[in-house]
């Protein structure tokens, strides 16, 4: 019968045990206006479940040597940990109590709203946070992965215990779980804990999601903006460049994949070589696809002195837009092949990182391996393939900018970078 998606790597080489379980769901499926509800829902869980409350159960946890954390990410909640293999059942006890039996305390549930908003306080002191925050909340308005897994002022306010616990109930269920255990444990032990973690929640269903599968554009999304994030006293820009492309898993994936590495993969790429290398103006300078289920973005990223960052941004558009028409010369593709062909050995150099690749896969709904067998997809593209998806997924002409800065020194300069009508904004206002 369905259950969970089960993942284990097993290496008896130390004794020691790493485990990921994954509840399909995340931040993007918050409600509208109760944005950093599966966080809350995640967190409050993990303080007092069963017979121990929150204290209880951090004890219990030294007391093993082992630890339990959760993470929330815009496609799902995650407990992850690690154990002694001789204390293993132990923990992963506990780790059941979490799952199908969390007391979700009216005192941990005031305390965690009073909590967080001290998190986004450090967030807006933070100005690469801050960038990116702003970057996800404007790239692509009204896509899922736009909303805050942390959450805003208004949205906690309306985040209530019985609404974060029945989201709990609702997709903590077994065939919404995918479960990794990587070390020493085999597929005999792998089984008995599978058992001991879903015994106790009913089967369930698969969470679902609103977000489009083709990622289509709206008017909102078209054509270029700059968001400019007013922050006193600044001799520095924290930049975001990107557009909605597609999803990890897309057949243009590996193509995609080494046209990010020639343009802002390496250092060698033309961003860092044109931005640090010649000019200067950044320490760094890169590009991503986002790595997540539904289509995400495509994003640029760099930091640039205050009087340089309206020329920076500029050049950063130009740069883009003629890797866009172009694309990389056939030496650049050879290049970022060999590289990535090369690094790919140590990202599943370890039980673990094979189990979490696994697990990523698994929730994207990608084919098993997906992920470890890139190196064969990269060999097989040739310099036309790069540039030809290239061509289809890079818009530069839709290009959004976000500039965490101060506008009185910064206005000017940026409303010459060629990046579309500018919006300021102050940086508390989100």
């Amino acid at each position: 019968m369905p259950g969970p998606v089960v993942i284990v790597e097993s290496s008896p080489d130390t004794p020691l045990v790493w485990f990921d379980i994954t509840i399909r769901g995340g931040a993007s499926s918050d409600p509208l206006g109760v944005e950093g509800l599966h966080r809350h829902a995640g967190l409050l869980a993990r303080r007092g479940a069963g017979s121990r409350n929150r204290s209880q159960l951090d004890e219990t946890l030294d007391s093993l040597g082992a630890m339990i954390d959760v993470g929330v990410s815009r496609d799902s909640v995650s407990i992850s940990g690690l154990s002694l293999s001789r204390h293993l059942d132990a923990v992963i006890d506990l780790c059941a109590d979490v799952l199908g039996d969390p007391r979700f305390s009216p005192d941990e549930h005031a305390r965690l709203l009073r909590e967080t908003p001290q998190v986004l306080d450090e967030i807006r002191d933070d100005d690469s946070a801050l960038a990116t925050r702003w970057f996800d909340w404007l790239c692509s308005p009204g896509h899922p992965y736009g909303r805050t897994s942390l959450g805003t002022e208004q949205s906690l306010g309306r985040i209530d215990r019985a609404s974060a616990a029945a989201l709990w109930k609702r997709e903590v269920v077994a065939n919404n779980l995918v479960i990794g255990l990587a070390g020493d444990v085999d597929e005999s032990a792998a089984h008995r804990i599978v058992q001991r973690l879903v015994d106790r929640i009913p089967r369930g269903g698969r969470a679902t999601t609103l977000v489009e599968e083709t990622g289509e554009e709206t008017d909102a999304r078209r054509g270029r903006r700059l968001i400019l994030v007013d922050t006193p006293d600044r001799t520095q820009a924290q930049i975001r460049i990107g557009h909605l492309a597609l999803r990890y898993g897309h057949p243009d994936t590996a193509a995609l994949g080494i046209a990010e590495a020639v343009f802002g993969g390496m250092f060698s790429s033309r961003l860092m070589q044109e931005i640090r290398v010649k000019r200067g103006w950044s320490y760094g300078a890169g590009c991503a696809l986002r790595r997540s289920r539904m289509p995400h973005w495509f994003e640029i990223w760099t930091a640039a002195a205050i009087d340089v960052a309206g020329p920076c941004v500029k050049l950063t558009l130009d740069l883009l837009a003629d890797y866009a028409e172009k694309g990389p010369t056939d030496e650049e593709v050879e290049f970022a092949k060999s590289y990535l062909i090369g690094a790919m050995p140590f990202h599943v150099a370890t039980a673990r990182q094979r189990m979490q690749l696994a697990v990523r896969d698994a929730v994207f709904e990608l084919p098993a391996g997906y992920t470890s067998r890139l190196p064969e997809a990269f060999a097989q593209l040739s310099p036309d393939d790069v540039r030809a998806a290239c061509a289809r997924h890079l818009r530069p002409q839709d290009a959004v900018t976000v500039a965490v800065t101060t506008a009185e020194s910064a206005q000017a300069a940026l409303a010459d970078a060629n990046a579309g009508p500018m919006t300021i904004v102050d940086h508390d206002e989100y």
